[in-house]
């Protein structure tokens, strides 16, 4: 007898499944070697350890974390080591979950899920697990999955514990401001504001604890200086020097008449590719040819595709999913374009626009694009092996990375022709 109709819905639902469990072994394999030696994990462990005067600012005010782990070393008395790697495995089991509830609920195909949870993104977020990006990424994907079954306050209230974990959910309640605007009641508008106030007050008195930073900054004076570094590194290749952070031999030195802080002396290093390599490569690799179907996707809204047949979806059920989509659309793309901005760590950095393409960029494409199976088979193919060669290429010299960021940027190429070759043959298929 031929299956049922309720046992294929059910033998496609285990394949999906399989995964998120495949992600889950890999993502501590390859991600929890090394994990201690991550850059400002020290900062963080000094935190979980109760030495916040010891801490500069801002690591000070992000206490969350290290409060759980702290708190686990001494009830189990296995020390806070132990606490932010218990932390982790719940963290990224919770973070697997929600993020595959929310492929789940538009019933996403396995080739979605593939797609996402055989990236190289978990290893990176593994590895980076005494930082709170981790934490802070499952509770944003607690939000949205909240705020898409309709539980608008409770979603709107976890910016609280969001704000402890990372000072950067500001914009994160910036985004969803914009996305919730004359979409939800006042009252649960108000829980929203009252969590970010809190959140924001509760992390200035454990932030005024701690150190200045080496550079004699805090505040806006320490983040205007960030972002001109980071300016100079990530985009132009001129590495900016300073007596506070001689990180190479200067070939320009100027002594500043009137000292910024602990800055006395600034200058410019020699030339170097590699920080715009890095960018090319978190940019264009880190996703996959994610970019090359977010281009693609926006081509698509500029032309106004229908739903490719058979994938009209019905928000019913979903109340929320506007909103969502509005907020991954918004905090993601900002995310994305921001990374040059915020640091040298460009490959992590860029993580952080993880909403747009695991919810927006998949919603959308499903929608939009009817893939023969062959054809969704070669995309999906192509997307993993750009992320996994810019996820090795990050890991190399600046010339075996630039080669790695090229092929990455040609590889976009080939799947924006491939997917605008789809587009295509929807378009034409819808006409008639």
């Amino acid at each position: 007898m031929p299956p049922t109709q309720a046992a294929r819905d059910a033998a496609g639902v285990s394949q999906t499944l399989l995964f998120p469990a495949g992600c889950l072994g890999f993502a501590l394999l390859l991600g929890l070697p090394g994990a201690a030696g991550a850059p400002d994990a020290f900062w963080y462990r000094l935190l979980a350890l109760g030495q916040r005067s010891a801490v500069p600012s801002p690591f000070s005010g992000r206490v969350l974390g290290p409060a759980i782990a702290g708190w686990f070393g001494r009830v189990t008395g296995m020390g806070v080591d132990a606490g932010f790697l218990a932390m982790a495995i719940v963290c990224l089991i919770g973070l697997i979950a929600l993020v595959a509830g929310l492929l789940w609920s538009w019933r996403a195909p396995a080739a979605i899920f593939a797609g996402i949870f055989l990236m190289p993104f978990w290893v990176d977020i593994v590895h980076d697990y005494y930082l709170p990006d981790l934490l802070h990424a499952t509770i944003l994907a607690a939000i949205l999955l909240c705020l898409l079954y309709g539980y608008t306050g409770f979603s709107l209230l976890l910016l609280f514990p969001a704000y402890l974990a990372r000072e950067s959910t500001i914009l994160v309640a910036a985004c969803l401001l914009f996305a919730c605007w004359r979409r939800i009641p006042l009252r649960p508008a108000l829980m929203g504001l009252a969590a970010v106030v809190c959140g924001f007050l509760v992390s200035r008195h454990f932030g005024e604890a701690g150190l200045t930073s080496v550079h004699g900054l805090s505040g806006g004076g320490y983040l205007l200086g960030k972002l001109i570094w980071s300016f100079c590194k990530n985009l132009l290749g001129l590495p900016l020097w300073s007596n506070t952070l001689p990180e190479c031999d200067p070939v320009w030195v100027y002594s500043l008449p009137h000292h910024l802080g602990a800055i006395q002396t600034i200058g410019l290093c020699r030339p170097s590719v590699w920080g715009p390599v890095r960018l090319l490569l978190a940019w264009f690799g880190i996703f996959g040819i994610g970019p090359a179907l977010g281009v693609s996707l926006w081509r698509g809204m500029r032309q106004l595709l229908p739903p490719a047949p058979g994938r009209e979806l019905s928000a019913a059920n979903l109340p929320g999913l506007l909103m969502v989509l509005r907020f991954c659309m918004v905090y993601g793309v900002l995310s994305i374009f921001m990374t040059p901005l915020l640091g040298a760590s460009a490959d992590r950095l860029v993580e952080y626009g993880w909403p747009f393409y695991f919810v927006v960029l998949p919603w959308f494409v499903f929608r939009s694009y009817q893939l023969q199976p062959s054809r969704s088979a070669g995309l999906l193919l192509l997307h993993l092996v750009t992320c996994w060669l810019a996820w090795f290429g990050f890991r190399q010299d600046p010339l075996p990375s630039l080669l790695a960021g090229l092929t990455v940027l040609g590889l976009n190429g080939v799947g924006y022709a491939l997917v605008g070759r789809a587009a295509s043959v929807n378009l034409e298929g819808s006409r008639r």
